[in-house]
């Protein structure tokens, strides 16, 4: 087993419970860790064999630009349930909104999944 991470990839979109949240784009700083076997993938050294971080990274962006949502932990219960495939079998989402306190740059979440192993 092993993991893949992306680490605090950049997203601006439509969040937050109060009206001046939902009147622009907010910047998340979202990380994901995925569970999975690396077996085949460094058996054939093909990327076919492994989890694709740049199509991971895609999906991140295109589900928190389209979902307008209202907090954080639902955005990060919906990233974690979609990332959860076949090849996937643990997943943490750390979502961080940096402007949410003035205080501190670190306010934020973290949900983690794991597939159901009869599956």
């Amino acid at each position: 087993m092993g993991t893949v991470f992306i680490r605090r990839l950049p997203i601006e979109c439509v969040i937050g419970v109060h009206s001046h949240e939902r009147a622009s784009k907010q910047r998340l700083l979202i990380s994901v860790t995925l569970e999975t076997d690396f077996t085949q993938a460094a058996a054939t050294d093909a990327l076919v064999d492994t989890v694709d971080y740049v199509a991971i990274a895609a999906e991140i962006q295109a589900t928190a630009e389209s979902g307008r949502f209202h907090l954080i932990e639902t955005l990060a219960e919906r990233l974690a349930v979609d990332l959860l495939t076949t090849s996937i079998t643990g997943v943490t989402v750390e979502i961080e909104k940096p402007a949410a306190l003035e205080a501190t740059p670190e306010v934020g979440v973290r949900a983690y999944r794991q597939r159901d192993p009869e599956r």
